[in-house]
């Protein structure tokens, strides 16, 4: 999960006498750039960043704003690479190197931006911004207490923001709290109630207190709304299941199928449509080939101790599950009499 608040780069150059042409024409093309990005015009914007590199190659602020420009257009890893080439134009351009350090967290890197985060934290001790991207780069570290510091700060500066509160209750969650992760989780969708994040994870959250019912209504808001997001589909699949719509978990399944083949989440939620149907062999087997590897999915050993046939090995399962803080694997693992 993660937020964005994307800082555009105004630059003013200064003249010599009788100018350069090219650098004349760079800023021209830079300020129109602008002009174009806050109109949400991405695509023409990044053009107009284009144009003013090729009359000025080491012109980092357009390369700053290019990479934000492709950030909005969900091109991550050419965003990630114009804020790299910004920094090393200029290595005092504090802003393009929190930008990459945040791109490095968006595309599931966090280890590269460490150093980043590092070198920053005095000269943005008063930014949100900062610990909002901080925050997000310590739920990819498994640091959720960390996180929710930095969350709990960017609020004090900034106030509640939905995607924040969003961010923190999902450090609540990682902790396992739920209580606490549906209390943000709430807050946040009294700023936005129809932030889709925040649907997603207060039904993800409703779901780990035994609560499908109220669940599913809350992943059938967010998978109205964003018909082809694969976490969001793997969310309401699961709450229909548990709720007895077994037909149209399989529809939904279907969708979530053909967007990601191998994703072990889609993979749980067709192993568990198996197992209500009957075909315990078939769910086994698919469950099994999570285990070896993605063994975090969440409630895998739960499921895999009820397709079981064998008592002592069900009981190994929900063991396992129970270690890993599964509520129904640990309420299961209490009747095995161990």
């Amino acid at each position: 999960m993660r937020s964005l608040f994307l800082i555009l780069i105004s630059f003013l150059f200064l003249f010599s006498g009788c100018g350069n042409k090219n650098t004349t024409e760079a800023a021209e093309f830079f300020e129109r750039g602008n002009y174009h990005f806050k109109k949400r015009e991405y695509e023409r914007a990044a053009e107009l960043f284009s144009e003013a590199l090729e009359k000025v190659p080491d012109f980092a602020d357009a390369f700053n704003n290019r990479g934000l420009c492709f950030e909005k257009m969900g091109q991550l890893e050419k965003a990630s690479a114009d804020y790299l080439k910004a920094v090393e134009l200029d290595d005092s351009f504090s802003q393009a190197k929190l930008n990459l350090a945040a791109s490095f967290v968006h595309l599931g890197k966090p280890n590269q931006s460490e150093d980043l985060f590092k070198s920053l934290e005095n000269t943005y001790a008063d930014s949100s911004q900062f610990y909002d991207y901080r925050g997000q780069y310590y739920l990819q570290k498994n640091n959720p207490d960390a996180a929710i510091s930095d969350f709990q700060r960017s609020v004090s500066l900034r106030g509640p923001q939905a995607e924040t509160l969003t961010n923190l209750g999902y450090a609540f969650y990682q902790k396992r709290e739920f209580d606490e992760a549906i209390n943000s989780f709430n807050k946040a969708l009294k700023i936005d109630e129809d932030f889709p994040y925040a649907l997603n994870n207060l039904s993800a959250a409703l779901a780990q207190k035994g609560e499908w019912k109220e669940a599913l209504k809350y992943s059938e808001k967010a998978t109205d709304e964003n018909p082809v997001q694969l976490n969001f589909l793997n969310t309401h699949v699961l709450n229909l299941v548990e709720n007895g719509e077994l037909e149209k978990a399989s529809k939904y399944h279907q969708s979530t199928e053909k967007l990601s083949p191998k994703d072990p989440y889609q993979l749980r939620n067709k192993a568990v449509i198996e197992m209500k149907s009957e075909n315990l062999l078939e769910a086994t087997a698919i469950l099994s080939g999570i285990e070896e590897t993605n063994p975090e999915v969440e409630y895998l050993y739960y499921y895999l101790g009820l397709a079981t046939q064998e008592g002592t090995e069900a009981c190994r399962y929900f063991k396992r599950g129970a270690a890993l803080g599964d509520r129904r694997s640990q309420e299961a693992f209490s009747t095995c009499g161990n």
